[in-house]
């Protein structure tokens, strides 16, 4: 099991996140604190703002896990997250 597949089976909330995410043509990139997830949203608060960002239109999702970051695509993160800690 890699890193990446062992990261999908712990809370996220709490972590510090680097997200990318938008289309090839408008991408954004934000870092922030995760505060709260959904079946199919993320919401991200950093020091001024709070986003709420669509699992599906997140390109690149980084948490820090035991000293490194793992990168995740948000279409492996879709789904309810009870759901996915069982898994």
């Amino acid at each position: 099991m890699t890193n990446r597949d062992y990261m999908l089976q712990f809370e996220f909330i709490g972590r510090n996140a680097e997200i990318e995410y938008g289309s090839s043509n408008n991408q954004k990139k934000i870092n922030g604190k995760i505060i709260f997830e959904t079946k199919n949203t993320i919401s991200l608060s950093n020091d001024s703002k709070l986003y709420v960002i669509p699992k599906k239109s997140i390109r690149r999702l980084g948490l820090i896990f035991q000293d490194e970051i793992c990168f995740m695509n948000g279409s492996m993160l879709i789904g309810r997250p009870e759901d996915r800690l069982l898994k």
